[in-house]
């Protein structure tokens, strides 16, 4: 029977980096049933079997590992003499998929994406937000941005700003309960704590300062996990929070939050922005990771 070589081929390298037949189906627009075949196909074409298949997972087999690792550098030499060929390189266009936070998504990505767009009238973004911590490769995404210390990857990594931890409070709570001097104060004021979104953990404080660095759970009688939220409680003068320096500034630039303990302003996470390894990169992942490291430059200085 004769086969579409290289469409199986994709098929069968999407199923390997999605690690499953349905969201694969749903990632190329086609039938489950159409993906089975497409892989079964295959095997039958090589010889060989690629994937070990039970009702919970899929894992490669030996010959599987060594036909995803070719079959992974033809579709990419494959897609940039395409690119080339097609001028795509000189000319972002086409859908381009981003994941990022949900907080630098809403802060940030999402109010520059109508320039991004007028810059670039030919590619199509389609962002997803999110907050649970997974492998670009799993989610089939182009770009994706995210914050702290990364896992081994495929992917290139570029580091596009490093967060502090802020203290803050408003101007309300200052002048009603003073400014605090030093960590150790804080003890006396009401505090807003942040829970992990994902885990639900309630998050420490960070301070350092010279040679001193330590960390310390604030003694909150409210948790909340979400950025935002706990920013609107301290807006509307319910305590001292803790927060990423990015996700304060906007709000220390309206005069609504006031930064305090400056001087013991911990490092925070670097923010990182993930795309492919490509000897040629796509024009429109270039113009994103481009587009995306100015807004930090210019937002984040």
């Amino acid at each position: 029977m004769a086969i579409d070589r290289f469409e199986a081929l994709r098929v069968f390298c999407r199923i390997v980096e999605m690690g499953s037949f349905s969201r694969t189906a749903r990632l190329l627009d086609m039938s489950n049933s159409s993906v089975t075949n497409h892989l079964t196909n295959l095997e039958e074409h090589l010889g060989v079997r690629l994937l070990n298949r039970t009702t919970r997972k899929l894992s490669l087999t030996d010959e599987g590992r060594a036909c995803y690792d070719r079959a992974r550098d033809l579709l990419d030499g494959l897609g940039e003499l395409e690119e080339g060929l097609r001028g795509a390189k000189a000319v972002p266009q086409g859908v381009l998929r981003v994941d990022v936070p949900t907080a630098i998504g809403r802060m940030y990505i999402a109010p520059a994406l109508p320039r991004f767009a007028e810059l670039y009238p030919e590619v199509t973004v389609r962002m997803t937000l999110g907050d649970q911590v997974l492998a670009p490769e799993e989610t089939g995404v182009d770009v994706s941005i995210r914050i702290g210390d990364l896992k081994e990857s495929s992917r290139v990594a570029k580091t596009i700003h490093r967060a502090r931890y802020v203290c803050c409070a408003s101007p309300d709570f200052l002048a009603r309960h003073g400014t605090p001097a030093a960590p150790q104060d804080l003890a006396r004021y009401p505090q807003i704590g942040f829970l992990q979104p994902t885990s639900r953990h309630p998050v420490p404080w960070y301070f350092s300062k010279g040679d001193v660095a330590f960390e310390q759970m604030p003694d909150a009688r409210i948790w909340i996990n979400h950025a935002e939220s706990l920013i609107d409680a301290a807006i509307s003068g319910g305590g001292v929070v803790q927060l990423f320096s990015l996700s304060l500034q906007r709000y220390f630039a309206k005069g609504v939050l006031v930064p305090i303990l400056a001087d013991w302003s911990a490092p925070g996470p670097p923010i990182s922005i993930l795309y492919p390894p490509s000897r040629h990169q796509p024009a429109k992942i270039s113009a994103f990771v481009r587009f995306v490291s100015e807004l930090f430059d210019d937002q984040l200085e």
